[in-house]
């Protein structure tokens, strides 16, 4: 009789210490709840590129200093339009000086010149971008000192410049950029006296249709 009882004083024993462990928390894999699955950070993406369009762009500077100068271009895309960066643009567009009338003295001839230009814009990365151009043109030059005389000819001047291109919207934009001038060629007597290098910068307005 008595090993009757401790066999089930035993047995309640093992049975009471079963019901009493603790079962392990529910793991992340084995629980089918979404909320409690670990998450991952899905990387973000950047913003799909605008296309370029065809853009009229306006030198806002030189019309004050050093006054007197319209700068005009017409700027159409070509490479990558669609991309973030190296993107290319034909550069097209119209330069007249006729500063003699405002702000040049009578000490010098009175200068006018009215040209084409053309060229090409290339952008890197975030804006920055290089541009290289011609003016090529007829230039006038009247009243010289000291013997009052009268020159006329063709003239072409290259512009390399440098600089860096925000856009306020998808379609106004502007740029600020420094370089060089370089004289090519020109076709009257007096073309050993033009400058050959002139330095430069430009502060330009753009709108995109």
């Amino acid at each position: 009789m008595k090993w009757l009882m401790v066999t089930t004083v035993c047995a309640f024993s093992v049975l009471a210490g079963r019901s009493a462990r603790a079962e392990p928390p529910p793991s992340a894999a084995s629980n089918p709840d979404p909320n409690l699955a670990p998450s991952e950070e899905e990387p973000l993406a950047l913003p799909a590129p605008v296309r370029r369009h065809v853009a009229f762009e306006v030198n806002v500077l030189w019309p004050f200093f050093p006054g007197g100068i319209t700068e005009l271009r017409l700027m159409i895309p070509v490479l990558r339009a669609a991309e973030h960066t190296l993107q290319g643009e034909l550069v097209t567009g119209l330069y007249s000086d006729f500063a003699f009338r405002i702000v040049r003295g009578d000490e010098h001839g009175k200068v006018a010149n009215l040209s084409g230009k053309i060229g090409w814009r290339q952008f890197f990365v975030y804006g920055l971008h290089a541009e290289v151009s011609a003016n090529l043109g007829w230039r006038h030059e009247e009243h010289r000192p000291p013997d009052d005389t009268t020159v006329d000819g063709f003239q072409v001047r290259l512009w390399t410049l440098a600089g860096y291109q925000y856009d306020f919207t998808r379609s106004v934009y502007a740029n600020v950029r420094g370089g060089l001038g370089v004289h090519l060629y020109r076709s009257d007597r007096l073309a050993g006296e033009e400058k050959k290098l002139v330095p430069g910068g430009d502060i330009n307005l753009g709108f995109r249709f």
